[in-house]
């Protein structure tokens, strides 16, 4: 507006200048003129028409045609200030529909934050179901590696392609006074109607970022638990057959001593766990951790406690000791990650609780 100042003042100015120097004519004026004898110029009378006026033309003299006009007795100043009013109108209606534009783009842009916060819901409340199905999976007597499913759209990425900016002009137009009364507000309230407003955008911005974090808390917990996880089943496996080699060994040195391992105290009771805990999944491979703690290793490691002085019982024992500290290595990981979905559960759920909150925030209370 400033840049254009200058040019309303020369068009001003330029409008002044022709007025003082062209009068008004009066169509109705009759003028003449009557030249000097000497001057042997013929002098035409003429009434100024609309029509043309046809003069003779004598070329021995001289024919002058003078058309004066009556003074006028003031200036029209209205037709000059309608052009100065009609080009301060016109600079503001360009500048009204500009920000009548941009109000709309940005009520747009925060409609669309609106509707993609009020989509989360549905997408917190999904993933919240997966969570719980595969914590129920985490069961403690059967050896399994669930798959979780983490729904990437609850991350918020979206949010991302959203400007923020428009986001708290949006909250500003809807938690704002209306102009006439912002006008007379003081300093101190003026900022604290803009410090509102921010408040709310971060806010919201808290709300979409506690939304990634969960999501990749999702992801990291549930790695740790399968590196977890993983390394203490290879470490399993690996002392099962060791255990598998020593039980081996020490059936053979008692047969070696003519003893009937099936018959003696010594061995009889550990052929029979053997034989209904192990035998029936060596083909297979498939041994189930938990089950054979319980069923297995806790009584024959009871059982060789009556006979811990014997030196033939300590291979034995070291092997189940070590198998034990795997099952329990296997046991925290899930334990670890049971309390991590809960405490997830937890966040989202608080999430859930505020949301509607903040919708409302965002959008005021105006109707």
């Amino acid at each position: 507006m400033k840049k254009q100042l200058p040019i309303v003042f020369f068009l001003l100015l330029s409008a002044i200048c022709s007025a003082e120097e062209n009068k008004g004519i009066n169509p109705n004026k009759t003028i003449s003129h009557s030249a000097a004898p000497d001057t042997k110029r013929d002098t035409i009378s003429a009434a100024i028409k609309t029509a043309p006026l046809l003069a003779t033309h004598n070329p021995k003299k001289t024919t002058e045609i003078i058309l004066l006009k009556e003074p006028a007795n003031g200036t029209d100043w209205a037709k000059y200030i309608l052009p100065i009013v009609t080009l301060f109108l016109g600079i503001a209606i360009n500048r009204l529909i500009d920000w009548i534009n941009k109000r709309s783009a940005t009520i747009r842009s925060g409609e669309r934050w609106v509707v993609e916060l009020r989509i989360t819901e549905v997408l917190i409340k999904q993933q919240m179901t997966d969570l719980i199905e595969f914590k129920d999976r985490l069961s403690l007597t059967e050896l399994s590696m669930p798959e979780i499913k983490a729904m990437t759209n609850v991350k918020g990425d979206v949010f991302k392609s959203l400007d923020k900016n428009e986001l708290t002009k949006f909250i500003e137009i809807n938690n704002s006074k209306p102009q006439y009364k912002r006008i007379f507000f003081s300093k101190a309230e003026k900022e604290k109607a803009y410090g509102d407003v921010i408040n709310i955008s971060n806010y919201t911005h808290g709300h979409i970022a506690i939304m990634e974090h969960q999501f990749n808390l999702i992801g990291e917990k549930f790695n740790s638990y399968t590196k977890s996880t993983s390394e203490h089943v290879q470490s399993f496996n690996q002392h099962l057959q060791e255990f598998l080699a020593e039980y081996g060994m020490y059936n053979l040195n008692y047969e070696k001593e003519g003893v009937n391992i099936f018959t003696d105290e010594r061995t009889g009771p550990l052929g029979v766990l053997y034989a209904s805990q192990i035998a029936p999944y060596m083909k297979a491979g498939r041994y189930n951790p938990f089950k054979l703690r319980d069923d297995f290793f806790v009584p024959a490691i009871t059982h060789l406690a009556h006979f811990r002085f014997e030196q033939s019982t300590l291979p034995l024992a070291k092997c189940i000791t070590a198998c034990l500290n795997d099952i329990a290595g296997i046991e925290i990981a899930v334990v670890h990650m049971t309390k991590n979905i809960n405490v997830i559960l937890e966040r989202y759920t608080e999430l859930l609780d505020s949301l509607p909150k903040l919708i409302t925030e965002i959008v005021g209370n105006k109707k």
